[in-house]
């Protein structure tokens, strides 16, 4: 399991407030070749404002997830997508994320990409 598994599940093992309407995680370069993972949950989601993240109704900025890594921050982003990817199918916890409306990534001043979006029941017309 990866240094990322284990952070997640013990995030997703406790009860998470209600108030939470969409995840993501931030992604911060910290210098020193030192990344950055943060959970956030939102109050709100909204694939056509690209600032939805900022309604934080639930942060975890005391316990990111912090890894070494000499590589540049186009790498760093695509690891960090596949890693939740991952995550999102084989996850201990990985039911408990889609309950969420959506589930993004992103370095917190740059765009977000929603790797998972709940989809919607058709009504029966």
């Amino acid at each position: 399991m990866t240094d990322f598994n284990n952070w997640l599940d013990d995030i997703l093992a406790n009860v998470l407030p209600e108030s939470i309407e969409a995840i993501c995680f931030n992604l911060y370069e910290d210098g020193a070749d030192q990344w950055s993972i943060e959970f956030v949950g939102a109050g709100s989601f909204d694939e056509d404002d690209p600032d939805w993240a900022c309604d934080e109704v639930f942060a975890l900025r005391d316990t990111p997830l912090v890894l070494e890594r000499t590589v540049k921050w186009n790498e760093f982003l695509s690891e960090a997508q596949q890693l939740i990817t991952d995550y999102l199918k084989n996850g201990r916890y990985a039911d408990k994320l889609t309950q969420y409306k959506a589930v993004a990534t992103g370095f917190v001043d740059g765009d977000l990409t929603v790797l998972y979006k709940k989809t919607e029941p058709h009504s029966g017309r």
